[in-house]
């Protein structure tokens, strides 16, 4: 629990500033609500592919703290910055040119994809520094400090909660930007983390440190990471993808289809903060216990892990259940936004607990060098299952059937993600070292 409380309250500031936006931006107008919708796919994949990086160093730098080597650590450190410096200047290019094509092809209209590309094109130029933070962050997790970067992230998220309505709604003489007001808000916000995050690194538990590296030791770096890295990353784009899939079926039914789904899914991820939380820690603890030998001590953290996630799902599915009207209304009082939303947040949480035991499997798969298990598993969940059951299920019941699509996915690889961990480590951890 002591990296998992911090963990906690670092995503959960960063996931509250994220549900603040989407309030204010439903204030702005419905069309704004609902090009703010169409970006969460390409933010989370290019997301993911910051967060695969980060778990590849995590998973590589947690087993040599557990083995005691400090200055394979600094190495580990340094390497892992540089690599995500390197392919997040790439990626930029990249996006920047694929904004129109990429968001016409899931369905935005013109007038909101006006909207889309004015965020995004202020978004991407604060990538660099989204990104470089999150790889900081685990640098310091998997060193076994988590109350630093839980502490840096709330700070982050408090300045831009504080720039969000200031830029959005044109408060103390400056401009209303609506769309880019946010875009700006989390660019500033983002600056500022990443030279306080660079600064703790750096300057206090010096594990960074910024000297020409030798050639063969940065690729040798870089080839331990993305052995890691690489399938995280394809394990965290499926959900964006198959998002995408999702998003451009619910825009045939309209902008407020998108907006509630949209708000739905803010308030999805702010329930399941400590799923998240808890699955970005039990890795790091599960590989530093392995690479000290500690197998039943980590076997034991991940039993906890998958019965606290069963009893928090119930917890959030039973809330929603009650009280998801007032909850929706309270982003947008439009009757059709907040009906869509209303039907989500009915049918999907209850798989919420499910998905948690999902998510903690991978997470250990992934710091004990079995990465593709995790890869294929949410494979299965998005594209065997997912996408094909919300088509079918679009055509019998609507969009009930999207969203029913998406719990009955998750139940189904829940289940699978735990026999695969119990067949894989056995109840007293006994293949963990194998």
């Amino acid at each position: 629990m002591s990296l998992t409380i911090p963990m906690i309250l670092g995503i959960s500031s960063s996931l509250v500033a994220a549900v603040f936006e989407t309030w204010l931006l439903g204030r702005i107008s419905t069309e704004t609500l609902a090009a703010y919708s169409f970006t969460f796919p390409v933010v989370g994949a290019l997301t993911s592919l910051s967060l695969g990086l980060s778990i590849g160093l995590s998973a590589v730098l947690a087993r040599t703290v557990g083995a005691g080597d400090q200055t394979a650590i600094t190495r580990l450190a340094t390497d892992g910055v540089l690599l995500m410096a390197v392919v997040m200047t790439v990626v930029t290019g990249l996006g920047m040119l694929t904004i129109k094509p990429l968001f016409t092809l899931m369905g935005a209209q013109p007038e909101t994809l006006t909207l889309i590309n004015a965020y995004m094109t202020i978004w991407y130029f604060g990538l660099l520094f989204l990104a470089l933070p999150s790889i900081g962050a685990n640098a310091l997790r998997a060193a076994g400090d988590s109350r630093i970067s839980g502490f840096l992230m709330v700070g982050g998220a408090v300045l831009q909660m504080i720039l969000d309505p200031i830029l959005i709604l044109g408060l103390m003489g400056v401009p209303k930007l609506g769309i880019e007001g946010a875009a700006y808000a989390m660019v500033i916000s983002r600056f500022f983390l990443c030279i306080a995050t660079f600064y703790v690194l750096v300057n206090w538990k010096k594990i960074v440190v910024f000297k020409k590296p030798q050639l063969r030791e940065l690729l040798a770096s870089w080839k331990a990471i993305l052995n890691v890295g690489l399938p995280a990353t394809a394990t965290n784009l499926i959900g964006p993808v198959s998002t995408a899939i999702i998003v451009s079926m619910l825009a045939s039914y309209g902008t407020e289809a998108v907006a509630g789904f949209g708000i739905a899914s803010r308030i999805e991820a702010l329930s399941v903060i400590p799923l998240f939380a808890l699955s970005a820690s039990i890795g790091p603890f599960v590989g530093q216990n392995w690479g000290a030998n500690k197998v039943d001590r980590a076997n034991q953290a991940m039993m906890f892990a998958f019965g606290w996630s069963l009893l928090w799902g119930l917890f959030i599915a039973l809330l929603f259940f009650m009280f998801k009207e007032p909850l929706v209304l309270f982003f947008e009082d439009d009757q059709d936004v907040a009906a869509y939303a209303a039907l989500y947040l009915l049918i999907v949480p209850f798989s919420y607990g499910t998905w948690g035991v999902l998510m903690m499997a991978s997470a250990t798969f992934n710091a004990l060098g079995k990465p593709l298990v995790s890869t294929s598993m949410s494979i299965i969940r998005m594209f065997f299952l997912y996408v094909p059951l919300a088509f079918i299920g679009e055509y019998f019941w609507g969009i009930a059937g999207i969203f029913g699509a998406a719990c009955a996915s998750n139940i189904t690889m829940g289940i699978v993600g735990f026999t695969l961990n119990r067949r894989a480590y056995g109840p007293k951890g006994s293949q963990i070292h194998k």
